[in-house]
């Protein structure tokens, strides 16, 4: 079979591509491919970010389309749990997912050098963000990892690498309520913890205090009524979070999309007040509200001592996608991300 000259071209544009994003890495002792290289990336540009975008309004929605609904995933925690330099670590760089909506960049993690996170033991997790819209997988996922670390100010040492390469989920190969995924790479061992979501739809909360603080020290956490891995979504704990309530009294959450199952409700728990430890080895916390919220609840308030708190959920279906292929060559053997 005669190979046309676009076939050529795009083949020989990809081993370009490949050799850009390999490097060598001194823990393999090889050079390995360090980005997303799923298919043929002739024409694919891979720092594209996705676009945000939301899903129809669920109440639109007939239940009757619910089995059409895509799975997603929650992303639970990213920890380095080995480093060859030891602790602390002041991590910068970006940590992002590729999915099967575009493939293109949706960031979980992005920090320069002038505003690195410190890492201080392996317990402690990268402060993640929300992806800019809702996941969708139905084969693969890949999160692709990029983290630095930071010299300490004024020493004069130069910016390394960190960590580096790619985590793949497989969708096909597990159906579990708790997936998990490591990389070695460089200096470090990082873990990444998900939760796969099947018929998933989205939630997009917001929390405001409307009565008994001026400001905002505590911790939201979520998971749902059938799979009971907790999603932090702010810990005013974590270093450069901010405390400061908004108008109307409103949180600035750190995280606030969460991927629910169609037929399971979201529990939300709201930790206020987290302290030192006190005498009995506990934080202090003065309030601790724990409630449900289904698929038809867009608010529900909680009050107890001097705190009234508002907890606002916006629910859309998780139903997009686009055409991101095209198939040059006879009868298209060759499938080229665009």
């Amino acid at each position: 079979m005669a190979v046309s000259w676009e076939e050529r071209v795009v083949e020989a544009l990809h081993i370009v591509r490949l050799h850009q994003i390999t490097e060598y890495d001194p823990v393999q002792c090889d050079s390995v491919l360090t980005r997303f290289c799923r298919y043929n990336l002739a024409y694919f540009d891979l720092d594209k970010e996705s676009r945000p975008r939301r899903g129809p309004q669920l109440l639109t929605v007939s239940p009757s389309e619910y089995n059409l609904m895509e799975e997603s995933v929650n992303v639970v925690s990213l920890r380095i749990l080995e480093s060859d330099v030891g602790y602390p670590i002041r991590v910068s760089g970006t940590v992002l997912v590729r999915d099967q909506v575009d493939y293109k960049c949706a960031y979980l993690f992005r920090r320069d050098s002038d505003n690195p996170q410190v890492i201080s033991s392996p317990e402690d997790m990268l402060a993640l963000t929300d992806p800019c819209r809702g996941l969708a997988v139905t084969c693969s996922m890949f999160f692709e990892i990029n983290l630095k670390m930071e010299p300490p100010a004024d020493s004069g040492d130069e910016t390394t690498v960190l960590s580096k390469g790619v985590i793949e989920h497989d969708a096909c190969a597990n159906d579990g309520e708790f997936a998990a995924g490591s990389l070695t790479s460089w200096h470090s061992t990082v873990r990444l913890e998900y939760t796969p979501v099947p018929f998933a739809i989205i939630a997009t909360l917001s929390l405001s205090v409307l009565h008994g603080a001026s400001h905002f020290v505590g911790e939201v956490a979520v998971w749902t009524t059938r799979n009971t891995n907790e999603i932090v979504l702010h810990d005013s704990r974590v270093p450069g979070t901010s405390t400061e309530l908004g108008e109307g009294g409103t949180v600035a959450l750190s995280r606030r999309l969460v991927a629910v199952p169609v037929h399971q409700d979201l529990v939300v728990r709201i930790r206020i007040g987290l302290g030192d430890e006190g005498a009995g080895g506990r934080e202090a916390e003065v309030a601790c509200f724990e409630g449900t919220l289904g698929h038809l609840d867009n608010c529900r308030t909680f009050w107890q001592g001097l705190y009234l708190v508002k907890v606002e959920a916006e629910w859309t279906a998780n139903t997009s996608r686009e055409n991101v292929y095209r198939c040059v060559g006879r009868r298209g053997r060759i499938r080229l991300l665009v």
